[in-house]
């Protein structure tokens, strides 16, 4: 074996123990770092302080606009149409005693005329008894005698004051006579249809000429400002209200507000409705001008003035668990808390509680995912409640602890 090579096999081993002596030289100069724990980083959350006062609970519903006054006209004579207000046709609006529809009357006009005046006959063939008797009652028979005229209502009848009187009276058929031309009079204003009060015309039509019969429909009135909102209602909600305060209602158009008019609530029903178990409350309003917004047939969104409450506090009722406890935020401690509250009453998205925990109570309002009771938590919105935060200075880094949590480690110089 030549020199060279002896040197090459020597070297080799000899370049293996250096190495692994130099390895472990400087694996036994490492430094080791200087580490310091720290608490885990708080959650950040929503909070709200819970304010107690008092409050007026407020019930939403909705309904359909219906005329407080509608009233179907039948005809309760029969003839001849000699008018009809515009037609009738649907729309036409008409005011209270108005004349909206004449029947050919001719006939029981005649009739009338001659009624009253055997009438006017009767009493004056009554005058010259009562003359001879008694100077008292004839003078009040010939005062009466003097009223009445062919051509208008007969007055009233007067007071018959003692049996002879009324013997004289019964003998002359006045009695008989007097009823006989009232109800003749009635008969004849059948045949003028006038309006019982302001309101619009829904009819098929009723023209000048046409034959009109006893007991057929002419026309719908209906009475477009003052005006009725069926509000179905839960039992719950209507124990909030007081009926006999007649609440105040806000009528809105629509539920995103824009014209509003006011009413109240005037009556209920004593019925439950089987299906819905609702229970229809009646609101009443006037629409003057005829908005449209408020015509009959539109549906309409209310808000009704309920009990007024004291001591209570509202929160959105999705932060109350099924067990009636909030998470809350621990003033002194800084970490998540959980209180137990007193519902009183439902409103929309919010429950109303009942003051029956510690003051200055402040609840989380976020939506926590897997909350932990004493985890640490800082607020967001109510900067006073963080607690102080740990900086770390320059060349600190993060690592995980044992625990789960992190620690922060500062490499040496």
């Amino acid at each position: 074996m030549s020199r060279k090579t002896v040197l090459r096999v020597v070297a080799i081993p000899a370049i293996l123990v250096v190495g692994f002596l130099g390895m472990q030289g400087l694996g036994s100069t490492k430094k080791e770092t200087n580490k310091r724990e720290f608490e885990p980083e708080a959650r950040a959350v929503e909070t709200q302080t819970l304010v107690f006062g008092e409050l007026a609970l407020q019930i939403e519903g909705d309904g359909v606009i219906e005329s407080e006054r509608k009233l179907e006209i039948v005809s309760e004579a029969t003839g001849r149409v000699t008018f009809a207000k515009n037609n009738l046709k649907d729309g036409t609006f008409v005011r209270a005693g108005g004349v909206v529809m004449k029947v050919d009357s001719r006939d029981v006009e005649n009739s009338l005329f001659s009624l009253r005046s055997e009438y006017l006959n009767a009493v004056a063939t009554l005058l010259p008894d009562l003359r001879i008797d008694d100077a008292r009652i004839y003078k009040r028979w010939f005062d009466y005698f003097n009223t009445i005229d062919i051509d208008k209502p007969v007055p009233e009848l007067p007071e018959i004051t003692n049996a002879q009187e009324k013997i004289k009276v019964s003998a002359k058929d006045i009695i008989g006579k007097y009823y006989a031309v009232r109800n003749q009079e009635i008969l004849l204003s059948k045949y003028d249809i006038r309006a019982p009060f302001d309101g619009y015309v829904t009819s098929s039509g009723v023209i000048e000429n046409s034959f009109v019969s006893q007991g057929q429909l002419l026309f719908t009135l209906s009475d477009a400002e003052n005006l009725v909102v069926p509000v179905p209602l839960l039992i719950e909600e209507s124990k909030e209200l007081d009926f006999s305060t007649a609440p105040r209602v806000a009528i809105y158009a629509d539920e995103s507000g824009g014209d509003m008019l006011s009413g109240r609530i005037t009556r209920k029903e004593t019925n439950v409705d089987r299906n819905s178990q609702t229970l229809n409350v009646y609101v009443t309003f006037t629409n003057r001008s005829l908005n449209p917004h408020f015509l009959p047939g539109n549906y309409v969104h209310v808000e009704i003035a309920g009990r007024v409450l004291h001591d209570v506090a509202a929160i959105p009722r999705h932060l109350i668990d099924n067990d009636g406890y909030v998470y809350t935020y621990t003033l002194d401690e800084g970490t998540l808390g959980r209180q137990r509250l007193e519902v009183v009453a439902l409103q929309g998205n919010m429950a109303i509680v009942r003051n029956d925990v510690p003051d200055e109570t402040v609840i989380v309002t976020t939506i926590l995912q897997k909350p932990l009771v004493g985890m640490d938590i800082r607020s967001l919105n109510m900067p006073e409640l963080q607690p102080p935060s740990t900086d770390l200075a320059e060349g600190d880094t993060v690592e995980p602890t044992a625990g789960g949590g992190t620690a922060a480690s500062r490499s040496a110089p």
